[in-house]
């Protein structure tokens, strides 16, 4: 079985309120960690089409920053990206019972290549496809398509695990099997009940 991975909030941790709190204080972190992260600025540095300076220097209007201060939020983020060592178990384990593993994330160029410098679970993983390289976007069908094409998988052949109902169905309107993700201990048993795992004992 091919069992593909998003990245933030499944993998590695995604906190806006806590990157902008790490460089600011927490003083209208909340306020600010909106008007960068959901802003459609922020899909565009993840879709590889606007740099962190381009959108440092445009947000600066909406958080009354400088450029320079919007930009120390900005580059805090791939450092922020975390791994989750429960999962970090569960990915060994997957991959130790013969499954292949794929990550499949809308990430900006810094983020990925972050982590790709910093962490060692990329080990584990067959291949990637992030959004920034490839100008593709979930749920875009055409970033899953271009997943399944460049590592010759088959739909009904693939699970994939993110946090997003919508990049679910758009998965699963293309025939992938999809689990929404909510916490390690659920996604566990989801897999063990789909048979890539033994179901875990509940006692």
């Amino acid at each position: 079985m091919a069992i593909i991975f998003d990245l933030g909030r499944v993998v590695v941790s995604w906190d806006p309120v806590g990157i902008v709190r790490s460089v600011r204080g927490p003083q209208g972190a909340e306020q600010l960690a909106e008007q960068l992260f959901n802003h459609p600025d922020w899909l565009e540095v993840d879709r590889g089409t606007m740099s962190l300076h381009t959108m440092a220097r445009e947000a600066q209007a909406r958080t009354g920053l400088s450029v320079a201060e919007n930009l120390a939020i900005l580059q805090a983020v791939p450092a922020s990206l975390q791994p989750d060592p429960a999962m970090l178990t569960l990915i060994a384990e997957l991959h130790g019972a013969g499954h292949s593993l794929y990550a499949l994330s809308n990430m900006g160029h810094a983020s990925i290549d972050w982590l790709e410098q910093h962490q060692a679970f990329w080990r584990f993983f067959s291949g990637k496809v992030v959004s920034a390289r490839v100008r593709m976007m979930k749920p875009e069908p055409d970033i899953y398509r271009y997943l399944l094409v460049s590592f010759d998988l088959k739909p009904a052949e693939c699970i994939f695990i993110d946090d997003s109902p919508a990049n679910i169905a758009a998965a699963e309107a293309l025939g992938i099997r999809g689990i929404v993700f909510t916490d390690v201990a659920s996604c566990r048993q989801q897999l063990g009940e789909l048979g890539c795992l033994p179901v875990t004992d509940k006692g």
